[in-house]
């Protein structure tokens, strides 16, 4: 039998009843044509004889599916004895169009309806466009292949998206049940360590345990942020149990006590994410601590007591039967599984949560199938209900088995793959390696900068407790300086108030002789009015030979209510201009002779130098 002939028979099998060789044999048969294919021929058709009935049994897709992938038998057989490319089991493209389809269908089953639709396109198209071949051999199969790899890889990729969505809420939940066991188990531990005041526990038991369970969340359990906020937690109870009063000293001198108070409320406040948006709250919970810390410092007592502990569920365990039934089984792997209807579903597992002893499957779309016990899931394997399907590279393998390449490393071996594998995997390590050394220099930026930051808090605590102590000594000070100011005060007011009844006599006195000097002279004044409006003439001897230089004189010439203090300090005899300073040496007041008398004569002026020589100066105005 010439390859013209054998390629007639072949394309008159029926691939739903037969096997490539045994199609050509039937029709032999049936005919009396007593023609065989050569040794080699029929060699080449056993072998993939052999090869189909392993796929049929272990990677066939669900019917219609797998009757489409059927008729691309005679095709497989021609290409067998005419194409030496395909010895090379994975290298001929109709091997990796097969193999694509598989993989493409693997997880598709009739009840999927518009969701399936694209796939029996696709593959009944795919398997049509190869046939042609038989008509035209220039069919291009590596170009349908590479279609079908695309439209798998499409599938593959949003069946991927679909699931990862999923399995991200599902870990989010999972996440969420870990972060409250953990942070529940850390706070528990630091509360059994001692009895401690009900108002710490209340806390601890409160937003501190949903801080911690958002750290968790946020950070994980292998975290800088989790350590601290566990340090943060031993710390807490550390400054409020029974010896933490009498600690040993620091390294300054100053209690334990006090330092690790000073720097608590903003170490509680940097994790306290769960009222990070409530200040009432936050300063209410901080206000109870610092009341607590307060009594300790005075040396008062605390009530203490042991508190209850925060409950935490334990997570089941797994039977030994149980996890024997789990044994091979793996996130991405496809099953056969019968649920409420009792007709096998094929789905894929997509998360496996052991805490919860769980497993999540979805369908060919992406979307949640069924959640199952680990319980359940065993009952059904043991039962023979839950089938594991096997995927990838199917054909390849099938026709590296008919040949005695068992394994897939036999396979690789063979093909060539084993060393572009090895070359991939030297790459990975390389990369794995530089990753864990870029993770370990993170790592140590991370401790320096937290050192750091430690050292730089350190020094403002420092900083801060040296300002409060130059605080307080300046606020003493002012408060001594004032003390001794309102006491000078004092003494200056009764020292003036002395000063200023010897004044009001000598006014007095003063009055009564300028009135009678007045009424003596030749020319009586004219008459003062309040504007001065005209200026007042008197032959008068100078005032400054009756007033003491250096007396104070009280002026009220603006105001009865208002007495203005100065000093005769200089008399310009030239301009005849008497010059009046405060305290300070400030000028204050600048009169000429005639403005002086008129001030004196109207009683506007109150001498209060206590060691005046107003007597003097009396009698020889007098006897002048």
């Amino acid at each position: 039998m010439d390859t013209h002939e054998l390629f007639g028979y072949l394309r008159s099998v029926d691939s739903d009843r037969h096997y490539p060789l045994e199609g050509v044999l039937a029709q032999t048969e049936a005919i009396g044509d007593p023609a065989l294919p050569p040794a080699s021929q029929q060699a080449a058709l056993i072998w993939l004889d052999n090869a189909l009935k392993q796929w049929d049994s272990q990677f066939a897709p669900e019917e219609p599916l797998a009757g489409e992938l059927r008729r691309l038998r005679p095709l497989l057989a021609a290409l067998a004895v005419k194409d030496r490319d395909f010895f090379t089991p994975g290298k001929h493209p109709l091997h990796q169009l097969i193999d694509a389809a598989q993989v493409y269908s693997v997880g598709w089953h009739a009840e999927l309806g518009r969701a399936g639709q694209s796939v029996e396109s696709d593959i009944k198209q795919a398997v049509t466009a190869a046939l042609r071949w038989f008509d035209a051999s220039s069919t291009d199969l590596l170009a349908i292949s590479k279609r079908m790899q695309a439209s798998a890889g499409k599938a593959a990729a949003r069946v991927e998206k679909m699931t990862r969505r999923l399995v991200e809420t599902e870990r989010g939940r999972t996440r969420v049940a870990q972060s409250k066991r953990q942070a529940a188990q850390m706070i528990n531990a630091a509360m059994a360590q001692d009895k401690i005041p009900e108002g710490v526990g209340e806390f601890l038991k409160g937003p501190w345990y949903d801080s911690a369970q958002l750290v968790l969340s946020k950070y994980g359990e292998q975290s800088d942020e989790w350590r601290q906020l566990t340090l943060t937690t031993n710390q807490l109870l550390q400054s409020v149990q029974a010896e933490a009063g009498r600690g040993s000293n620091s390294s300054d001198g100053r209690p334990a006590l006090v330092d690790l108070v000073a720097e608590l409320p903003k170490r509680i406040v940097r994790w306290l994410l769960s009222l990070q948006h409530d200040e009432g709250a936050t300063r209410e919970a901080l206000d109870a601590i610092e009341q607590i810390h307060t009594n300790l410092l005075r040396g008062e007592p605390i009530q203490r007591q042991a508190i209850t502990p925060i409950p935490v569920a334990s997570p089941p365990e797994t039977a030994p039967s149980v996890a024997k039934s789990l044994l091979g089984i793996e996130e991405g792997q496809w099953l056969s599984i019968p649920f409420e209807k009792g007709h096998p579903v094929r789905v894929m597992l997509a998360l496996r949560m052991n805490e919860q002893q769980q497993l999540l499957f979805t369908n060919h779309a992406g979307l949640k199938v069924a959640q199952l016990s680990f319980e359940e899931f065993a009952k059904l394997r043991a039962a023979g209900d839950a089938v594991q399907l096997d995927s990838g590279a199917s054909l390849s393998r099938c026709l590296a088995s008919a040949v005695g390449l068992v394994t897939q490393d036999d396979l690789d071996e063979f093909t060539g793959v084993a060393a572009q594998r090895a070359r991939e995997r030297r790459l990975a390590e390389e990369k794995a390696e530089r990753e864990r050394l870029l993770q370990e220099q993170q790592r140590v930026e991370r401790e320096a900068a937290e050192q750091e930051r430690a050292l730089r808090e350190e020094e403002e605590r420092r900083q801060a407790q040296a300002e409060r102590e130059e605080a307080q000594r300046l606020q003493k000070a002012k408060e001594e300086a004032e003390q001794r100011r309102r006491e000078e005060t004092e003494l200056d007011k009764a020292r003036l108030e002395q000063e200023r009844e010897e004044a009001i006599e000598y006014q007095q006195r003063w009055l009564t002789l300028t009135n009678g000097f007045v009424k003596s002279s030749e020319e009586a004044p004219p008459q003062i009015d309040d504007n001065l409006e005209e200026e007042l003439q008197v032959d008068y001897e100078s005032p400054a030979a009756i007033i003491p230089r250096y007396a104070w004189l009280g002026f009220r010439d603006d105001g009865e209510d208002e007495i203005v203090l100065a000093r005769l300090a200089v008399h310009l005899q030239e301009s005849d201009t008497y010059v009046f300073v405060d305290r300070l040496g400030e000028r204050v007041r600048e009169l000429s002779g005639d403005e002086l008398v008129i001030i004196l004569t109207r009683g506007l002026i109150d001498i209060v130098e206590s060691r005046s020589r107003f007597p003097e100066d009396l009698a020889r105005f007098k006897s002048g």
